[in-house]
C-alpha cells in the first residue's frame, strides 16, 4: 500500500470521504503501474466557501497532489465545485504527467 498523507480532510462529510477511498484506490492502482516505487503521496484539500454562506452550493474545493517516487516529484492541482469532479480531475492530471515523464517521443528524431 502507497503511504498516503491527507491534509485538509477533516471538512468532509462521510459521503466524500467514501467517494475519497473508492476513487483514491481506483486510481492508486493506475498510477503503481506507470510509477514504480511510490514513496508517499500527499493530498492536500481546502474548502474555498463564497458569499459568507456554508451551503453545500457555494462551496469549491481545490485539490494540491504531490507523489514523491524514486526520488523523484510529480505535482498536480485541480478545483471545481464538485469534489467529486476535482479529484478525478487531479488524479487523471498525475496520470498524464506519470505517462509524460517516461514518454520518449520518435517525433523529432532523424530517420537513419
Amino acid at each position: 500500500m502507497i503511504p498516503l498523507e491527507t491534509i485538509g480532510f477533516d471538512i468532509l462529510n462521510e459521503k466524500d470521504k467514501r467517494d475519497f477511498q473508492k476513487l483514491f484506490s481506483e486510481y492508486s492502482k493506475k498510477i503503481q503501474r506507470r510509477l514504480k516505487n511510490i514513496e508517499s503521496i500527499r493530498i492536500h484539500l481546502k474548502e474555498h466557501n463564497y458569499k459568507g454562506e456554508k451551503s453545500d452550493k457555494n462551496k469549491k474545493f481545490s485539490i494540491h497532489v504531490l507523489v514523491i517516487y524514486s526520488g523523484k516529484i510529480i505535482e498536480a492541482d485541480a478545483f471545481d465545485w464538485d469534489f467529486r469532479r476535482a479529484l478525478h480531475k487531479v488524479f487523471s492530471k498525475i496520470e498524464q504527467a506519470a505517462e509524460h515523464s517516461f514518454h520518449t517521443s520518435n517525433q523529432n528524431r532523424k530517420n537513419p
